[in-house]
Order: structure tokens, then C-alpha cells, then sequence
């Protein structure tokens, strides 16, 4: 059996291997810890990057869609008139001539009588 002595020695040993790893597991976690917080840290710049390059291409789809509609808000050189360029331009109406064909007769220059 052991004495006294030697039981306190052991207890006392056992204490302080108990102590050290505390001490080193403290500054495990704190590693651990500051890893995940600059991971975090990373992920939420990725996150903020990613979001903002999502948002510049959505705009220039946007302005692509507006203007190949026509619907940008670009202004002529006179700067007021918002269809100068466009087909509202180039409308013509009829003429208030007479036509030389009455308007039951087919016309020889017809798109749908080519043979003609």
C-alpha cells in the first residue's frame, strides 16, 4: 500500500496535470474560436462581394431589356422629345390625292399578286 506521503504526491501531480490541461484546452478553444471568427468574418465579405456583383449584373440587364425596348431615358440633342429616332418618326399618313386605281380594282403592283 502506499502511505500518506506518496497518496498527496500523486493527488498533488494528478492536480497539476489537471490544471495544465485545462490551460491547454482554453487555448485550443480560444484558436478555435478565433478561426471560426475570422472564417465568419470572410464568409460575410464573400457574402457582401457576391451580393453586390448579383445586383450590378440585375441593373445591367435591366438597362439591356430597357433599351432594346426603347425605354431608357436617354434624350435627343433638343433634349424633349423622347421619340426622336424611333418609328414615331418615320409614320407617314395617306395623302388626300385621288388614287388612280379605283379602290375594287386589283392593282398590277400588288405584294400579293406577283405574277403581275
Amino acid at each position: 500500500m502506499a502511505s500518506n506521503q506518496q497518496t498527496q504526491e500523486i493527488s498533488h501531480k494528478a492536480n497539476e496535470a489537471a490544471t495544465q490541461a485545462q490551460e491547454k484546452s482554453e487555448g485550443v478553444m480560444a484558436q478555435v474560436s478565433s478561426a471560426a471568427s475570422g472564417t465568419a468574418q470572410q464568409a460575410s465579405q464573400i457574402l457582401q462581394q457576391t451580393g453586390e456583383q448579383v445586383k450590378s449584373l440585375a441593373t445591367g440587364a435591366a438597362e439591356t431589356v430597357k433599351s432594346t425596348l426603347g425605354l431608357n431615358n436617354t434624350s435627343d440633342a433638343a433634349g424633349s422629345n423622347p421619340t426622336a429616332g424611333t418609328a414615331a418618326d418615320t409614320t407617314t399618313t395617306p395623302s388626300n390625292t385621288p388614287s388612280t386605281t379605283p379602290n375594287n380594282a386589283p392593282s398590277n403592283a400588288s405584294p400579293a399578286n406577283p405574277k403581275n
